[in-house]
């Protein structure tokens, strides 16, 4: 039935009306339609929040382990760095130097991963709900989101870089 207040109110006049017009009718779980609705994509509903929580877990992971290949490159690195910052090189370009590396791996990655994207489409196609696979919108806001992740995390190496004492690392080489 329609009505304009809340579902769940009219339920027990709906049950006693109906066992006055007829007692042998049974009343066995009245339900409003919004949550007949609700309970039939509960199951995509999990599905998403299944596939979010990996796809968070697969950026952190993915952010730790370019972490750490820059970490490591700005360690072999240092010596250069450390030649450039006594030359006369600002702070910037240094920063601006290993930046580049990191977002370069990135754009690389994407690069090679833009065709598995859609290959995967008829994998992932059953999965997605009000959004095509390829959806360019999408496969933008992902691609900047990953490249904003791989910002935050060459950055902390790219710190660690400026905090050479040109002249130290020099002399105790």
């Amino acid at each position: 039935m329609r009505t304009t207040r809340e579902p769940h109110s009219l339920l027990p006049e709906v049950q006693a009306a109906v066992r006055r017009l007829d007692t042998r009718v049974p009343v066995g779980d009245p339900r409003a339609m919004d949550d007949i609705v609700q309970a039939s994509l509960s199951p995509q509903a999990i599905g998403g929040a299944l596939i979010s929580a990996f796809a968070v877990g697969a950026l952190l992971l993915s952010a730790m382990g370019l972490f750490g290949v820059i970490s490591g490159s700005v360690t072999r690195r240092r010596h250069e760095l450390a030649v450039r910052l006594a030359l006369g090189a600002d702070h910037r370009h240094a920063l601006c130097l290993v930046l580049k590396e990191g977002a370069l791996l990135v754009a690389m990655g994407l690069l090679i991963g833009a065709p598995g994207i859609y290959l995967a489409n008829r994998l992932i196609g059953g999965l997605l709900v009000g959004v095509s696979p390829s959806d360019p919108v999408t496969l933008l806001a992902s691609a900047l989101g990953l490249l904003l992740v791989t910002m935050a995390a060459c950055y902390v190496p790219a710190r660690r870089a400026l905090r050479i004492d040109p002249a130290q690392l020099l002399r105790h080489e």
